[in-house]
C-alpha cells in the first residue's frame, strides 16, 4: 500500500510538471527556458535548497532535446552545437548527483561548471 501511495505521488508530480515541459516550440524558446531554469537552479543552490534541482534539470533536458531536433543547423555548426549541448548535459548530470547526495558545496561547484557550459551553448546562437 505504501509503495502504491509513493508511486501515485511520483506520477502526480510528473503530471504537474508536464505543462512546463511543453512550452517551448522553437530553439530560441527552448534556449530562453534553459536560461530561466538555470537561474532558478542558481537561486536554489545559492539558498542551499536542493530538493527541486532534479525536476528543474529534467526541464532543461526537454529543452535541450528540442534544440537538437529543431536547430536547423548543418555541418560544423550542428556538430559544435551538439557537442556543447552534450557537455552541458553531462555537467548537469554531475549537478544532479551532487544535489541528490545533499552535498551543497559540491553542487555549487558543479553548477558553476554547468553555467560555463551554458555560455558555450549560447555562443552557438550569436
Amino acid at each position: 500500500m505504501k509503495k502504491l501511495l509513493i508511486t501515485t505521488a511520483i506520477i502526480s508530480s510528473l503530471i504537474a510538471f508536464q505543462p512546463a515541459f511543453a512550452q517551448a516550440t522553437n530553439t530560441q524558446g527552448a534556449l530562453t527556458e534553459i536560461q530561466a531554469t538555470m537561474q532558478s537552479i542558481s537561486e536554489m543552490v545559492g539558498n542551499g535548497k536542493l530538493d527541486n534541482v532534479h525536476a528543474q534539470i529534467e526541464k532543461i533536458e526537454v529543452s535541450t532535446n528540442l534544440i537538437k531536433e529543431k536547430s536547423g543547423l548543418d555541418g560544423d555548426k550542428k556538430t559544435r552545437l551538439e557537442a556543447t549541448l552534450k557537455q552541458m548535459d553531462a555537467q548537469l548530470g554531475k549537478v544532479h548527483s551532487a544535489s541528490d547526495s545533499k552535498d551543497i558545496e559540491k553542487t555549487k561547484s558543479e553548477f558553476k561548471k554547468a553555467e560555463a557550459a551554458l555560455k558555450l551553448v549560447e555562443s552557438n546562437f550569436k
